[in-house]
């Protein structure tokens, strides 16, 4: 905003009067290039303040550093610092008219610091995280300034996870933290957090933003554990005879230590963590760690081994039927190759072959022996 004074008799005494520029002109006399000053701390500066008036006495710059007296006959006048260290300075660039007015342009400065050091820690809490349970991560920004262009942004790995803002205005350098509440999971076991002071400062500030980024923090989690149910049912059979092996098995960080507990007088044998079991019973699968203990309670149940009863009865039914089927043989086989004969009703067959008998009207070739004549009685 342009500034006005000027001086005017009242009652016999000069009065100075102030009016903003755009009550006092239609426009002011004054621009400045560039308008607004956006600088890092200890930089050099240069800003050019012109004016299209001719009508005047003579310009300048008024600055705490690298301010100029009245110069006379010149349009533009320059303000310069090499070094700018000033955190509250205003410079102001005025022009005396010939009508004793003295317009005048402020030039707004915006000193800005990156911070010396960004770190994270969390926040009354040492060594290894515990799954399920919240932690407070801290981010501490030292000496930076300006707070209100301050942004602190949280990172998970790369993924972003919240921006922080402040709204208290400060022009000198501060120390300022920010918070992020986390939960972590089993998942998370490994990994690192980051958090980043950037500053955004606008158009007329530096692009890409000034930023500063903490080292990561890695976290560890602890979690308890958990017995794979898939291969460990709750409920298993066991055939009499037959040894069944259990497999226990855990997931957790610490590595879980496996424990069977069972009746000391069942019949067992246990090796790596897999026990193998010949009867019914309970048997009690204990898996723990630093966090927890997780149990699963298997119960083997006795049932008879039908399969080997059906294979003995099949067996028996073949034996049986073999045996039938060799007397059926023996016996078709009696009657039918060696046959059955009757010389009851014997006749001599009418062929020249005398050794041909008749066996149930078929022709039988019999041993016949010529007997003589006085052999034969009646």
């Amino acid at each position: 905003m342009c500034e006005i004074i000027f001086s005017r008799i009242f009652l016999g005494f000069p009065v100075l009067l102030w009016m903003a520029g755009g009550l006092a002109h239609a426009s002011c006399p004054l621009e400045l290039n560039p308008p607004r000053l956006v600088v890092r701390y200890g930089d050099s500066v240069s800003v050019n303040c012109s004016t299209s008036s001719t009508d005047h006495e003579g310009m300048g710059w008024e600055a705490t550093f690298g301010g100029t007296s009245l110069e006379q006959d010149v349009n533009v006048v320059t303000w310069t610092v090499e070094n700018l260290t000033d955190w509250t300075i205003e410079p102001k660039c005025y022009i005396n008219l010939n009508d004793g007015e003295q317009p005048s342009i402020v030039l707004p400065v915006i000193l800005y610091k990156t911070p010396d050091r960004v770190s994270i820690s969390v926040l009354n809490h040492s060594g290894p995280m515990v799954e399920g349970t919240q932690y407070q991560l801290q981010c501490d920004i030292q000496n930076i300034t300006p707070l209100q262009n301050l942004v602190v942004k949280w990172y998970k790995g790369n993924e972003p996870l919240d921006n922080v803002t402040y709204s208290n205005i400060s022009k000198r350098p501060e120390d300022v933290s920010a918070t992020l509440m986390i939960s972590p999971s089993k998942d998370d076991n490994g990994t690192q957090y980051r958090c980043r002071a950037e500053l955004d400062l606008g158009p007329e500030g530096p692009q890409p933003h000034p930023t500063v980024t903490s080292e990561p923090l890695s976290i560890t989690v602890h979690y308890k554990p958990c017995i794979n149910a898939s291969r460990l049912p709750v409920r298993i059979p066991v055939f009499r005879g037959y040894p069944e092996e259990l497999v226990c098995e855990a997931e957790g960080y610490p590595q879980p230590r496996i424990k069977w507990v069972y009746d000391p007088a069942k019949h067992v044998s246990e090796a790596g963590g897999n026990l193998t079991v010949f009867e019914a019973g309970l048997y009690n699968c204990t898996a723990t760690n630093d966090v927890a203990t997780s149990f699963i309670v298997v119960e083997m149940v006795l049932n008879e081994d039908y399969l080997r009863l059906i294979a003995g009865f099949v067996a028996f039914m073949v034996m049986v039927i073999l045996v039938i089927l060799v007397v059926i043989y023996f016996i078709y086989y009696k009657n039918t190759k060696m046959g059955r004969y009757s010389l009851k009703k014997a006749k001599l067959s009418s062929t020249p072959n005398g050794n041909v008998a008749q066996n149930g009207g078929r022709d039988t070739l019999l041993p016949m022996t010529e007997l003589s004549q006085p052999n034969i009685y009646f």
